[in-house]
């Protein structure tokens, strides 16, 4: 009787609700990712003054490269690469580092004057970014030795300069031995367990809060920097996520919890967060772990160099070339527009 009881109540469900619409509802939760940008040639870049935020301007779109990351917009979501054409991820905030960036940047860089003050910019090569901005974030190097290129240029009073000289610094924490972490399921978050006090590791740095601020650093122990707002990655931490690793289980299930020598962990991240290390070898160590994914697209276009695409085309290509080419072309294509009209007669 109880058999054809369930029975009853499946068939019932499978017609409320059929195929059509259970397929509807499942497209609704993944969320697609945008195509890729194709380049006649690598970009080049320009920082924005006041910041380490690095902008192609000879794109249409906004394209940005910052700590480590290029970051997009596509159909009003963000995403991030590691690649400056392609890979990209989607990334559910909008990224700290955008209240930095003025929204007509782009008026600044054509009559070359930022904020009222002549600018100079240097454009520079994507992969010379990409191997010193690390070095030039840390040793302040467009304000120390360039003041951005803007001629008498003066921060807000809201730079994060300013703000880090009003702001004292959080003391050193001595610790009796190299600490250990271990990895939080679901996440590339790496957190110091043996302490009171949260200390994190993520993509490069050391985070930790002091008197209900934010600060960084690049070691564990001390040389910690105001950072001005809370970093996104805190917002995928359980706020118990230390009765969780007591109890080693992790939301209910089974957590084995791997402890890690900090330089190993501070070696290898950008590898492991690359090939997606953790659920696809260990599962972060929690039996039946199932992380919340996001789908991807599953045919990838092979890019066509010379076809322009709209934003709203989800398969479709965009070429971007750099201005000075853009107005060549444009006389070019006027003086073959004529040599055609004489071939024709």
């Amino acid at each position: 009787m109880k058999k054809l009881l369930s029975g009853t109540l499946l068939l019932a469900l499978a017609l409320a609700c059929p195929p059509q619409t259970m397929a509807r509802v499942e497209v609704g939760i993944s969320i697609s990712l945008p195509p890729p940008v194709v380049f006649v040639e690598p970009p080049q870049l320009v920082v924005l003054p006041g910041t380490y935020v690095y902008a192609v301007p000879d794109a249409e779109e906004d394209i940005f490269f910052y700590d480590g990351w290029w970051w997009r917009t596509w159909d009003g979501r963000w995403y991030r690469s590691r690649d400056y054409s392609s890979g990209w991820g989607y990334y559910e905030n909008v990224p700290s580092f955008y209240r930095e960036v003025p929204s007509d940047w782009r008026n600044y860089y054509r009559e070359r004057r930022w904020r009222g003050q002549e600018w100079e910019y240097r454009r520079i090569p994507h992969n010379e970014v990409q191997r010193n901005w690390r070095d030039w974030q840390e040793r302040r190097y467009w304000e120390r030795e360039h003041s951005w290129d803007v001629r008498g240029f003066q921060r807000s009073e809201r730079s994060e300069a300013d703000v880090d000289v009003r702001i004292a610094l959080p003391p050193p924490i001595v610790f009796d031995a190299p600490p250990e972490v271990i990895v939080l399921p679901g996440t590339y978050v790496y957190v110091v367990p043996d302490l009171q006090v949260d200390i994190f590791f993520h993509e490069g740095w050391w985070w930790r809060t002091w008197e209900g601020r934010w600060y960084r650093s690049r070691d564990y122990s001390s040389g910690w920097g105001y950072h001005r707002s809370e970093p996104t990655f805190y917002r995928q931490i359980p706020s118990d996520w230390r009765n969780d690793y007591r109890e080693r289980r992790w939301r209910g299930k089974e957590w084995k919890s791997r402890r890690i020598q900090h330089q190993q962990v501070q070696r290898n991240w950008r590898d492991w967060e690359k090939n997606r290390y953790w659920e696809k070898q260990e599962s972060w160590g929690v039996r039946n772990f199932k992380p919340k994914q996001i789908r991807q697209q599953k045919k990838e276009v092979k890019p066509q160099r010379q076809q322009q695409y709209r934003e709203a085309a989800p398969h479709s290509r965009k070429v971007i070339k750099p201005q000075h080419q853009q107005k060549e072309k444009g006389n070019q294509g006027n003086h073959g527009n004529q040599g055609k009209g004489h071939d024709k007669k």
